[in-house]
Parts: C-alpha cells; sequence; structure tokens
C-alpha cells in the first residue's frame, strides 16, 4: 500500500499525497554501486520510496516497476550498454503501454545523450550530478 504524507498542493491546499514511488535497477553486471547508493539515499532524504533491484533485464525491470507500482523508473550505467537497455527498456514499456518516466544516470557520453532522449528517456544525469538533482527533477516531473 502505498503511503500518504501531509502536503500541500498547487493552491496551497493541505491534504494527503501519495509518497512517490522510484524503482531504481542495475542491468545486468553492472557492478559501480557508489553512486547508485548516495542516489538512493537522496531520494529516500527527500522523501520518496525507492525500490532497488540488482542485475536486471529491461523486461525485468518493467514488470518489477509494474508490480511496485513506480512512478518513475532510473537505470544506472557504467559499462557503455546504456543504449541497447535503454531502447529495450524503452521498447518493453511501449509494449506494455506503460508511461512511467525512465531516467538514467551514470558514465553516459554526451554525444549519447540527444539520441537517448530521442528514444524516450527524460533525462540523464552523467559523472559530476548532484544526487539531488535528480530528486528534484523527479519531483518536478511528478
Amino acid at each position: 500500500m502505498a503511503q500518504t504524507t501531509e502536503a500541500s498542493d498547487m493552491s496551497g491546499k493541505r491534504g494527503k499525497k501519495r509518497v512517490p514511488r522510484v524503482l531504481i535497477a542495475r542491468f545486468n553486471l553492472d557492478g559501480h554501486d557508489r553512486g547508485i547508493f548516495t542516489v538512493i539515499n537522496a531520494l529516500k532524504v527527500s522523501g520518496m520510496e525507492v525500490i532497488y533491484i540488482l542485475f536486471a533485464h529491461p523486461r525485468q525491470i518493467v514488470k518489477a516497476a509494474i508490480e511496485e507500482a513506480a512512478d518513475v523508473i532510473g537505470v544506472t550505467s557504467s559499462q557503455g550498454e546504456h543504449m541497447l537497455v535503454c531502447s529495450t527498456l524503452m521498447e518493453e514499456l511501449d509494449n506494455r503501454e506503460m508511461d512511467i518516466p525512465v531516467i538514467l544516470g551514470g558514465v553516459v557520453p554526451s554525444a549519447d545523450i540527444p539520441k537517448l532522449v530521442e528514444i524516450g528517456v527524460k533525462r540523464v544525469f552523467g559523472p559530476g550530478s548532484k544526487p539531488s538533482e535528480a530528486a528534484a527533477y523527479i519531483y518536478q516531473i511528478l
């Protein structure tokens, strides 16, 4: 069951608001985890619920996002498989007619960012990005 919290909506009225649920995933054997744990902590501190899965195929990531009622999918890439994985992930979301925003973090060449955005990735957070930027962006798109 989704958690709720007391919050103001854009009109300034107080009421119950659902806590954002973010599914964070590493695919295959991408074992670089320092950055992802820093991001997970920042999301939790900002009030989000985080579901973390390891070494998942894009189909498993989408399945988990649906089962967990995730509002956003965040994936990480440190080994250069981001184009293949993200295109497969976006295709799987499309096949299931799911509109769950996807963000990507990790080591991503700047030349690949426009291609990722073109296939549907909402935003790419590369080296030097602050975890608080990811949290702020998630709140912005929700």
